[in-house]
């Protein structure tokens, strides 16, 4: 059976809901602590005013006890009983007994205090049931009579103050979080909103509008985005620069071989003897050489532009290691010339970070060109040396050298000195300052020792 790999796309976070609710949550939070604090002061508020009441009443239906010396006596008059029974909201009931608990007057069913009362403390009150009934009682123990009175009272009026004090509280406070919650959403409506200004800005551009955005408008903590922003533009318009630059270099060069390729292919087709025929095929032969060479160091120079090296991955090499195999590499061309080519060293690892494919172009650019431009019986001698912050590749030859004026300028594409007859693009070493920059360094053309010929100093960064 098959399976179905397509993956459910991920949900859209919303930045202002998130904001919304990063600074309303807290408010929510802090509303419902101050809900729970306002619960418990509120009833604590009622029990206080209605505790002292009923202690009250328990200290003076105390008063009303005596002793006679046998037993303990209750006068409670009419008025009393009705005074206890005329609170409209609560019932009111009261139990009266001796010290050892014996029952003397009132409401035998009470609920005992948790604790026996001290004679002559306070009067203390406790929560409690009496006929199903949640009631609040206050009990007393007076220091002159062995009595203990109790007064309890149903909680109804309790209840009604507290909610009062808590209506009185909470909807102020539910006022509050509206407003506070529209007040919250508008600020962050208008604290996002240049940001959706910027991206009016952006959707209006055309493709080719690759202009910095204006960081002085955007608010302190939107102008590292815009300077990103910034950043990628300025990215993106070398880039293509650079491509239309390779583009117009490339058809610039190519136009005059392909040319000369198709004038030698017409001229082929044209010739009758075969002397001629050969002589022709061998002009094309050259012409393909040559086109090849460039198409190559073209594409070498696309890979080594800047932006372009940014996508390949540098990894640890060994500097040393690379230049003595690249040397190597070029020795039998060397002996073609008839060119002495060696290779100095420390005879120890030079470690760096870079693209090993693009350091080999590098030193074979540079061979390339010494072993091109010397003549037979030349020497040429790569060397490899660590540099302040990095290391320091050289290729030093005795040949013709190349003047002052002009070795600033060797490194611009299709650059060539005036007076040279030997064949070539003036790429060599464009690339090679590609490369280098590429790798944090740079390149350089010095004279050779004692004053002859020609030495190019590449320096990379660690």
């Amino acid at each position: 059976m098959a399976r179905d790999t397509t993956q459910a796309a991920a949900p859209t976070t919303s930045l202002r809901r998130r904001l919304f609710a990063w600074l309303i949550v807290p408010v929510a939070l802090l509303s419902i602590v101050s809900s729970g604090a306002a619960y418990y002061t509120a009833f604590r508020f009622a029990n206080e005013v209605y505790d002292r009441e009923i202690s009250d009443a328990a200290i003076a239906l105390s008063q009303l006890s005596r002793f006679d010396g046998m037993r303990t006596i209750v006068d409670l008059p009419a008025a009393a009983q009705h005074m206890l029974a005329s609170d409209q909201r609560d019932r009111v009931y009261y139990r009266v007994t001796d010290a050892d608990g014996q029952f003397i007057a009132g409401h035998r069913a009470l609920p005992s205090p948790p604790e026996p009362p001290l004679a002559g403390a306070e009067a203390s009150c406790y929560d409690g049931v009496f006929n199903g009934d949640p009631v609040r009682v206050a009990v007393y123990r007076p220091a002159g009579v062995p009595v203990v009175v109790q007064v309890a009272e149903t909680v109804t009026k309790r209840d009604m103050l507290a909610l009062e004090f808590i209506a009185g509280m909470l909807v102020p406070l539910a006022a509050l979080i509206l407003l506070a919650g529209a007040s919250v959403w508008l600020g962050v409506e208008r604290g996002l909103r240049p940001l959706t200004q910027l991206a009016d800005q952006l959707r209006d551009r055309s493709a080719q509008d690759l202009r910095a955005l204006d960081e002085s408008t955007a608010p302190i903590e939107v102008r590292p985005v815009v300077a990103a922003l910034n950043g990628l533009l300025a990215r993106v318009d070398t880039m293509l620069s650079t491509q239309q630059r390779f583009v117009a270099d490339a058809a610039h060069q190519l136009r005059t071989p392909i040319a000369g390729l198709k004038t030698q292919a017409e001229m082929a087709l044209r010739a009758s003897d075969p002397e001629s025929l050969r002589a022709t095929l061998g002009n094309i032969v050259a012409a393909a050489a040559r086109m090849g060479s460039l198409v190559g160091q073209l594409l070498a120079l696309a890979r080594a532009e800047p932006d372009a090296q940014r996508r390949h991955e540098r990894k640890p090499l060994d500097l040393e290691q690379l230049a003595r195999t690249v040397t190597a590499d070029w020795i039998p061309r060397a002996l073609e010339a008839d060119i002495d080519l060696g290779f100095e060293s420390p005879e120890q690892p030079l470690p760096i970070h870079g693209d090993a494919v693009m350091l080999r172009e590098l030193i074979g650019n540079l061979v390339d060109n010494a072993l091109k431009y010397c003549p037979r019986g030349s020497e040429v001698t790569v060397g490899v040396s660590a540099d302040a912050g990095g290391a320091r590749l050289t290729v030093t030859d005795d040949g013709p050298g190349i003047p002052a004026a002009e070795r600033d300028r060797v490194f611009e594409r299709f650059h060539r000195l005036a007076d040279s007859s030997i064949p070539g693009n003036g790429l060599g070493l464009a690339i090679v300052r590609e490369i280098a920059t590429s790798h944090g360094g740079r390149a350089t053309v010095e004279s050779g020792p004692d004053g002859r010929g020609t030495r190019v100093v590449v320096r990379v960064a660690p």
